[in-house]
């Protein structure tokens, strides 16, 4: 089963709770019915993914440009366009942490972590240099014995500029993460998540994050932790499911 996930929208931010939740609930009632907002879950395809066992996750990547006239770029697996701007450090090893920590805690797969593929995942990409990334990674994958490469690539990261109950600038965040089986190069899972915060007034009906998230700004970080929760929902096998 092949599933894409898009987390595009909006958090939230901190107002006085009980005013807010009365008027959220008056606004649904109105309503009648609320349409599905973006952050849903959606299939768009299956794909067979029994037999997948073994997974190795190659280190993250950060995709982005330092020119400030380059506000798009491409995701080097599927080629979707995500927005993109400079950012400082190494924030995507910080989401890869995240992830890892993530999907161990369902104990499914026998994953290879990414400390143990930087030097493979470095030889083969030097190998195959000009080769399209897939080749790359199902090479990486056949090398150490995996069933399936996972390959995370993040293109926006904005830290927010204030505190928990203030900021002037919100966190922002968009990442992709693939799951490449390496018996044919085949995507069989795309997780994407593109978000940045803003308060419940702005976004009245996404008010389940706003009680999670405590009412208050998330740091960008924090914001990628939601994000990957959200995207591993539909992760293959993880309900279950193939």
């Amino acid at each position: 089963m092949v599933r894409e996930i898009t987390i595009m929208g909006k958090c939230l931010a901190f107002y006085p709770f009980r005013l807010l939740l009365c008027g959220a609930i008056s606004v649904v009632l109105l309503a009648g019915c609320v349409s599905k907002t973006a952050g849903d879950a959606n299939t768009l395809r299956r794909k067979n993914v029994s037999g997948l066992q073994k997974i190795a996750i190659v280190p993250f990547q950060a995709i982005h440009s330092n020119d400030p006239e380059i506000t798009c770029i491409r995701c080097p697996v599927c080629n979707t366009t995500f927005r993109t701007s400079a950012f400082t450090g190494n924030p995507e090893k910080k989401i890869e942490g995240l992830f890892l920590k993530e999907i161990s805690s369902f104990q499914r797969y026998s994953l290879i972590p990414p400390e143990d593929l930087k030097q493979v995942y470095k030889r083969v990409s030097i190998i195959l240099s000009g080769k399209n990334h897939v080749e790359i990674l199902t090479k990486v994958g056949r090398e150490v014995g995996a069933d399936g490469v996972i390959a995370g690539y993040l293109f926006y990261y904005t830290e927010r500029k204030g505190l928990d109950y203030s900021v002037e600038r919100p966190a922002s965040v968009a990442f992709c993460v693939h799951l490449i089986r390496v018996q044919d190069g085949t995507s069989i899972w795309k997780g994407v998540f593109d978000k940045t915060q803003s308060s419940l007034m702005e976004n009245i009906f996404d008010i389940v994050p706003f009680i999670k998230g405590g009412g208050k700004w998330l740091t960008a970080e924090e914001l990628s932790l939601e994000g990957i929760r959200e995207i591993l929902k539909s992760f293959p096998n993880m309900k279950g499911d193939l």
